[in-house]
């Protein structure tokens, strides 16, 4: 099977990061990089980034194992840190942690854990990948 063959879910997470950008700039909906989303320079470098990987995946088919991997892993990096932060400066605020009320409800929102679980997804899927193709077994 050809590298193209084989990376096909992970270049169409590529397709369709345009889908994504147009959701969430017109409709409010980001799952793509949620958790840049009060940071919207970075978040646009971010999506340009995202481009940018897509046509390297597009034109040099053999660079798909590194770049997904290397995309999908700083955007799962950066998601479980910011996912981590929130919590972390709630707990350290804390008093008595046994004795209060951990209000934690509105750090984490859907987005950011769909964009979590599509990171970790396509992270994992392109680990697996890159093991077959260096003749590795996970199993």
């Amino acid at each position: 099977m050809s590298i193209g063959g084989r990376f096909f879910i992970p270049r169409l997470y590529y397709i369709i990061t345009p889908v994504f950008i147009l959701l969430d700039y017109f409709w409010g909906i980001n799952v793509r990089v949620a958790i840049l989303d009060s940071e919207p320079l970075y978040k646009g470098l971010y999506y340009g980034f995202c481009v940018l990987c897509g046509v390297f995946v597009f034109v040099i088919p053999q660079s798909a194992r590194v770049v997904i991997l290397f995309e999908s892993s700083i955007i799962f990096v950066m998601t479980v840190i910011g996912l981590f932060i929130p919590y972390a400066r709630a707990i350290a605020q804390m008093d008595d942690i046994l004795n209060s009320d951990i209000l934690t409800a509105g750090i984490v929102e859907p987005p950011h854990i769909v964009n979590l679980v599509l990171a970790a997804g396509v992270s994992l899927f392109t680990i697996k990948m890159n093991l077959r193709g260096f003749g590795m077994s996970d199993n």
